[in-house]
């Protein structure tokens, strides 16, 4: 563990650049939350309960096959400017702040931040072998060599360019949206005994 921690000459894992990454936005995320203001001296404060966090899953149809990866990824980015949701046609829903996504307005690479969300996504990816992500980067004049960027990233860990698609470039300044979509519907065919039986002949004209 020392070693992990103090490098020891060895270049971190991808563990513990993951890790990394994530503590940075949640400091980040820290650092713009407003102070309440405080009541008036000697004013008892009254005990709050922390709001639950809301199911990413909960705007999922019922059965969708991304449920479990929903929550899962909403679980790893709660705390986080990144948001998680579920869609009613099935796809997941990232959001990733530009300014966690990108050094400068026409920067190709993603931050280690943004590469952070693709690392889990790439896990989701594999565990769905049908699933797709669609990127919606921000900067139409950049977006198509931003989505080539994120291809090349997903690449390096296994997933096919084939399975990522460009969106609406520009769809949003201020946000990278990643979409994860679901695999097609499996074609359930139907044997001869569950089959209707055919129409009867015409009746032959007398």
């Amino acid at each position: 563990m020392r070693d992990i921690l103090h490098g020891a000459g060895r270049r971190p894992s991808p563990r513990f650049r993951w890790l990394a990454a994530l503590g940075a936005i949640a400091a980040l995320s820290a650092c713009q939350t407003p102070t309440p203001p405080s009541g008036p001296a000697g004013a008892a404060s009254a005990p709050t309960s922390p709001a639950a966090p809301a199911d990413p899953a909960g705007g999922l149809p019922p059965g969708a096959a991304l449920a479990a990866e929903a929550r899962w990824l909403g679980e790893l980015f709660a705390g986080t400017p990144v948001r998680v949701a579920g869609e009613r046609d099935g796809s997941v829903r990232l959001s990733v702040p530009v300014k966690y996504a990108y050094d400068t307005p026409a920067a190709l690479p993603p931050r280690p931040p943004l590469q952070a969300v693709l690392d889990k996504l790439a896990q989701s990816l594999q565990r769905q072998p049908t699933a797709r992500l669609v990127v919606s980067p921000p900067g139409s004049a950049v977006a198509a060599g931003r989505v080539a960027a994120i291809e090349t990233h997903l690449g390096r860990r296994g997933v096919s360019a084939a399975r990522v698609s460009a969106g609406s470039a520009g769809a949003t300044e201020a946000a990278v949206l990643l979409r994860l979509l679901p695999g097609p519907t499996a074609i359930r065919r139907l044997d001869d005994s569950q089959l209707p039986p055919p129409p009867p002949p015409p009746s032959a004209a007398r």
